[in-house]
């Protein structure tokens, strides 16, 4: 069988359909709003690929061969596979609706924006809203509790109420002047010289809690809940802190990021009400945030930021 373009077969399918529907080429020709010789060409460059004779002509019409009749079947089978092709675009593209995030600002930032652009590509009717302003993890669910937002990126641990779906999870992490000369490998003793700074929220206390039993001894000199503003103090050599890897991504010029003395991870989850995930538009909104080929193109998890379970 010759090779030939995959356009044009279909349309010499569609065409030697309406011959065999219509019962002659006028009729066909008719109905599809083009000439009979356009017609008569397209099918007999068919039975030439095909190596068969598809149509009987004669005076009173045209009517299909033994292989016409089973090339006509498969061929109807064809046109209504493209046919759905084209209804699954259309469908995603008449999808249309609302759907609220709530998330921590580093999520918004370095996450969401490659999710939400490929989602737009695809479903430009779905509006998508972000409230970034989350510092704690208690901040995104009472978001989904009060019915102020549909979606939320949270950390583990969340209330029994929410069902969680797995995201991404990212690293506790030494933040330091960069001028601090430091030992990677060295404990908590080389620390003393400079003030704490604590992060007040509860993930960071419950790694806090974790590094005082493994001999971190040192109390709090200021406590901040925005990550900006500590690591602008770290910066100016005001002290050093214990933060959310991605929460520092990318790190200014004047901190210096360190491994914990103790491995922490922090993981962040999807998190909905059970009904939620009835709404289609807010079902097609988590499968782009959660989708890895997405995640992937982030410069966070190129830059081994954040990465899987």
């Amino acid at each position: 069988m010759k090779n030939f373009d995959g356009k044009m077969r279909l349309n010499q399918l569609r065409m030697f359909v309406a011959v065999a529907d219509a019962g002659s080429f006028s009729g066909a020709a008719a109905r599809l709003d083009c000439t009979q010789s356009r017609i008569s060409h397209a099918i007999a460059e068919l039975e030439n690929d095909l190596g068969a004779r598809l149509l009987v002509r004669s005076r009173s019409g045209s009517v299909p061969t033994d292989a016409g009749h089973r090339v006509l079947a498969q061929a109807r089978q064809m046109l209504r596979l493209e046919d759905s092709l084209f209804e699954a675009v259309r469908d995603g593209r008449e999808l249309a609706g609302q759907v609220r995030i709530a998330c921590f600002r580093s999520v918004g930032t370095h996450l969401l924006p490659y999710a939400l652009e490929a989602l737009a590509h695809e479903y430009p009717n779905i509006r998508v809203d972000i409230d970034d302003g989350c510092y704690e993890r208690t901040d995104v669910t009472e978001a989904l509790r009060q019915g102020r937002a549909d979606i939320g990126i949270a950390q583990l641990p969340v209330e029994e109420e929410f069902v969680t779906q797995p995201y991404v999870q990212d690293s506790y992490v030494l933040v330091v002047p960069a001028s601090m000369k430091l030992d990677p490998a060295a404990g908590w003793d080389q620390l003393n010289r400079l003030p704490f700074i604590e992060l007040a929220c509860s993930g960071a206390a419950a790694v806090l809690a974790r590094c005082r039993a493994a001999g971190f001894a040192a109390q709090a000199n200021r406590s901040l809940s925005n990550h900006s503003s500590i690591s602008a103090l770290v910066g100016r050599g005001m002290g050093y802190s214990i933060l959310p890897r991605l929460s520092t991504f990318p790190e200014p010029d004047e901190v210096r990021i360190l491994p914990l003395p103790i491995p922490a991870r922090r993981q962040l989850v999807v998190a909905h009400l059970a009904d939620t995930m009835r709404q289609q538009v807010a079902k097609t909104v988590v499968r782009f945030i959660r989708d890895r080929q997405v995640v992937a193109k982030t410069k966070a998890y190129r830059a081994g930021i954040v990465g899987w379970e």
